[in-house]
């Protein structure tokens, strides 16, 4: 058996401009893609890829402060010209907003909104940035009278804007660079759909996200080199600055459970734990008490248990129903409704807009649209496997239909009921578990295990559909997810010019609303661009969702430029064993690791364990020389792929042969492969080649053309088929 590699064995480095066709067409301003004599990776050469990726995010970093750089100056803040000049920027807004003008401290002097390390990094900007001279009047002379004129420059807001965004072009180099190192060496390039992305030139600067981002994208570098303790902390910090990076932690228990490295994960969710619980609880002990008015009426615990004052009803709450600093987030979250950007707000606006009744020009339309999309994807389904017509007919009859009635009925109440904000919590927590869990089903289920950042990718977008707050920055949230769950350069230009166009809108709109009409658009051009991003995203999902069913289509593990016989190998369950190909660079532990059966109780369902007793009992010396082809008993599915047919029917694996002499001759049962509902089904329309019932052919091969040891026949299978199951 060879040993089982955790890294790929080619470290050629794989070139956009060949593989990817967008990339291909661009290179060609500056003579097309590299030849086969261009010089390769080996050479040595100042211009790494790294260097240049670093260039490119500090270009696109330049020209986001550029994009934003005249709302800097609080006093172009009139007549909708953050809106009109599409620069404003919560981190000019807020400044003013949350105190710090005035030196006041999140969580001490007021109840901010954001998690602690947003406001630590508030804080600590504007520490220095209230040094800057303030706006001082200029006057003028007006009939023998001094009046002022105008007021100079906030140099402090200016500074503060400064300094953040010198934070956050760091921020962004430290994200596309564990991005990048996450990626692997032959596949470096991949980070530059971050590093260019134009949704980093819109929102860099548009909120604090990015500080989560590269805490994000540094944990799960650390995960992928092998540390989950320090991926857990860097997991926690992101927590501690957004939400979001807790679904990481959610996505590789789905994994771990899959390949029996719980205990790994384990070890990341307690160091995460731990450091959220570090930062959380002190900060909860010197944190003021606030009324609802965000007026100061109480000191901490900490502040009064050193004054000897009580401090144990302070556990509870403060005086008067006032709340500790630190549950301003929290509550915030929890009290408010549908944001602009979300599905809830659309919904609202179409139901107040246009009447939800039964075949009113609206359900008409949405039945249309229905029908349209279904019959596109079932005819797509059927083409690839015809075998499934009733399943594919059936489940687009079931769709259509709950389409159909489900949403007159939803609308029609959220017209005459409005969207209380405790019902939209239960409908946005209701939609996110179930999301949750086909997500969990389909890692579980899928004929291979999907890579970490396909199952972090559909775990993000889930969130940012169902909830019901979709700031334009969040979007950030998936740009180093995108990079390497599907590094595809055409659908993803496609879903950065839907943000473009959202974020347009969305200021339109808000002039529209201030001017009362009379200038910007109407809100039906701004849901229409929502909703045409969210599709967007759903379609991209989609297209994960396939290549997690059907690896060959993935270009990570797959690539691009070989047959399709070729490629269908990545559709085997076991494939993910050879040691020449790629797995799942940033799984880790993941990475080449086989699968278990039943999870966290780490019963292989490699060789180690799905060896019959027939195999595992010595052979006797009369009967060690090999059988003939059609005598030879089929290799399981799990098998290594390096292992030879004929030594395979006579000979126990190396694992086995460590094992006792009683434990190896106890009969092992065969678990169910996790994938085995995903398989692609074979034909058994032959009785004359030496196949069984159940379609196997009895000579070592399966039906599509694939010896079931591992080696490729010459007629490599075109419909993805993976091996038997045994």
């Amino acid at each position: 058996m060879a040993p089982m590699a955790t890294t790929q064995a080619s470290s050629a480095r794989v070139s956009p401009a060949r593989e990817d066709p967008v990339v291909g067409g661009a290179s060609q301003l500056i003579g097309g893609p590299p030849g086969a004599h261009a010089a390769g990776p080996g050479r040595r050469a100042w211009l790494t890829p790294l260097r240049i990726l670093m260039a490119l995010v500090i270009l696109t970093s330049l020209l986001g402060y550029a994009q934003k750089a005249s709302c800097r100056d609080t006093r172009n803040w009139t007549h909708e010209y953050q809106y009109s000049a599409l620069c404003y920027s919560d981190v000019v807004a807020l400044y003013s907003q949350e105190g710090l003008v005035d030196g006041k401290i999140p969580y001490l002097d007021y109840p901010t909104e954001y998690p602690p390390l947003i406001g630590a990094a508030m804080a600590l900007i504007a520490w220095p940035a209230r040094l800057a001279a303030g706006p001082k009047p200029v006057y003028r002379v007006d009939n023998g009278q001094q009046v002022v004129d105008h007021y100079t420059m906030d140099r402090r807001s200016a500074v503060f804007y400064d300094l953040t965004a010198l934070l956050f072009l760091v921020a962004a180099c430290v994200a596309v660079l564990c991005t990048a190192l996450t990626a692997g060496s032959r596949r470096v390039w991949d980070a530059a759909l971050f590093a260019v992305a134009p949704a980093l030139v819109l929102h860099l600067l548009t909120n604090w996200d990015i500080l989560a981002v590269a805490f994000a994208a540094g944990g799960l570098l650390a995960w992928s080199r092998r540390a989950p303790r320090l991926a857990g902390v860097l997991l926690g910090l992101g927590v501690l600055t957004k939400l979001y990076p807790a679904l990481f932690l959610l996505g590789l228990l789905f994994l771990c459970l899959r390949a029996g490295k719980v205990r790994t994960w384990l070890t990341t969710f307690v160091s995460a734990l731990v450091t959220v619980i570090v930062v959380m609880v002190p900060l909860w002990l010197v944190a003021g008490y606030f009324d609802q008015q965000a007026d100061r009426v109480g000191d901490g615990i900490l502040a009064t248990f050193w004054h000897g004052g009580s401090w144990t009803h302070l556990l509870g709450g403060g005086p008067d129903g006032a709340r500790n600093a630190l549950a301003r987030f929290f509550d915030l979250n929890s009290e408010r409704g549908a944001d602009w950007d979300s599905v809830a707000f659309g919904a609202t606006w179409l139901a107040d807009r246009h009447d939800p009744s039964w075949f009113g020009p609206m359900h008409l339309v949405i039945c249309l649209v229905t029908a349209i999309v279904l019959i596109a994807v079932a005819s797509a389904l059927v083409v690839y496997r015809s075998d499934t017509l009733r399943l594919v007919i059936a489940s687009a009859v079931a769709a259509f239909g709950t389409v159909a009635v489900a949403v007159p009925f939803v609308l029609q109440g959220i017209r005459d009921n409005g969207l209380p904000v405790h019902t939209l919590n239960i409908v946005t927590a209701a939609t996110l578990v179930v999301s949750v869990i086909g997500i969990g089903l389909l890692t579980w289920l899928a004929p291979r295990r999907p890579r970490l950042p396909q199952v972090l990718f559909l775990l993000v977008v889930a969130f940012l559909l169902s909830n019901k707050v979709f700031s334009p920055q969040y979007t950030l949230w998936l740009l180093p997810l995108v990079a390497l769950a599907r590094p595809r350069w055409r659908l993803f230009l496609v879903w950065q010019i839907c943000e473009f166009w959202v974020m347009f809108t969305r200021f339109m709109h808000f002039i529209y609303n201030d001017t009362q009409g009379r200038h910007g658009v109407d809100r039906g051009w701004f849901v229409g661009a929502v909703a045409l991003r969210d599709f967007v995203l759903l379609v991209m999902a989609g297209f994960v969702v396939r290549e997690i069913l059907h690896p060959r289509a993935d270009v990570i593990r797959a690539g691009t430029g070989r047959g399709l016989a070729e490629r269908s190998v990545a559709d085997r369950p076991d494939a993910g064993l050879d040691p020449d190909s790629l797995d799942d660079p940033a799984g880790g532990v993941l990475d080449h690791a086989p699968d278990v059966r039943g999870g966290w109780r780490g019963r292989p369902t490699h060789p180690d364990a799905t060896t019959s007793a027939s195999e595992s009992a010595p052979t006797p010396a009369s009967e060690s020389a090999p059988a003939p082809a059609s005598e030879s008993a089929p290799t399981p599915a799990s098998a290594v792929v390096t292992m030879d047919r004929t030594a395979a029917a006579t000979t126990t694996s190396v694992s086995d042969r460590r094992r006792p002499a009683e434990e190896t001759q106890r009969p092992v049962l065969r678990p169910v492969e996790p994938g085995a509902l995903f398989r692609p089904r074979r034909r058994a329309d032959s009785h004359s080649t030496g196949q069984d019932t159940t379609g196997h052919d009895l000579t070592g091969q399966d039906t599509t053309g694939h010896d079931l040891t591992g080696h490729a026949a010459d007629d490599g299978d075109t419909r993805g088929g993976g091996p038997a199951g045994g």
